[in-house]
């Protein structure tokens, strides 16, 4: 089984066991737009098995800094359209059609998140993926009202949409840095999020 792990950043990969000689480690970039192309290009046919790991906020008092999940469902948070009215998906706004492929109303599903979840012992979390990071009330309160997402990060529906099209199993796995509050740095902790993750991911890729 050929096994490709991708993160936006090295420091997420940096220690993450490739030594059975059949795993990939590569970096794919910061944000939506950087993760889609390079995904894209990567697998291409090459890979039996996809993973995207990396840090994340939670939006949960139920997931703590250090913790780590897999997640089993993903949304575009800033795909729509913004007005008086307030915020509205594409999918509201029926400019995109929330059943059409890969979608499902309007949401992108992994079919792996249980088994693993259950293999290491971590839950199954729903994220919601930005361009914009939610640093600030208003933006926090919309994600919560909007999405009811557990965690947030950068490049996780881009992942599922890829690997969704060109049909390829994956894996999303992810540690807390922060939590998603207005942001403030010295709270955050990204090496032992990084550390947890690491230890995780390692165990799951040992057990393949």
């Amino acid at each position: 089984m050929k096994i490709l792990v991708t993160a936006a950043t090295l420091s997420e990969l940096q220690f993450i066991d490739n030594s059975a000689g059949n795993i990939t480690l590569a970096t794919t970039g910061v944000g939506i737009a950087s993760t889609t192309y390079h995904l894209a290009k990567l697998l291409d046919g090459n890979y039996d098995l996809a993973l995207n790991i990396g840090i994340a906020g939670s939006f949960s008092e139920q997931l703590r800094i250090g913790d780590v999940a897999t997640v089993y469902s993903e949304t575009f948070g800033d795909f729509g359209v913004a007005s008086k009215d307030g915020f509205a998906t594409c999918f509201e706004e029926n400019i995109v059609d929330a059943g059409m492929f890969p979608f499902s109303n309007g949401t992108l599903i992994s079919k792996n998140a249980g088994k693993v979840a259950h293999d290491l012992s971590i839950p199954a979390v729903k994220d919601v993926t930005n361009n914009t990071v939610s640093g600030e009330e208003s933006l926090i309160r919309r994600m919560k009202d909007k999405f009811s997402p557990d965690i947030e990060t950068m490049e996780g529906a881009a992942f599922f949409y890829v690997c969704l099209l060109e049909n390829v199993p994956f894996v999303e796995i992810r540690s807390i840095s922060n939590m998603v509050k207005p942001r403030d740095k010295s709270k955050w902790n990204i090496p032992l999020a990084i550390k947890n993750l690491s230890d995780k991911v390692n165990c799951y890729l040992a057990k393949l």
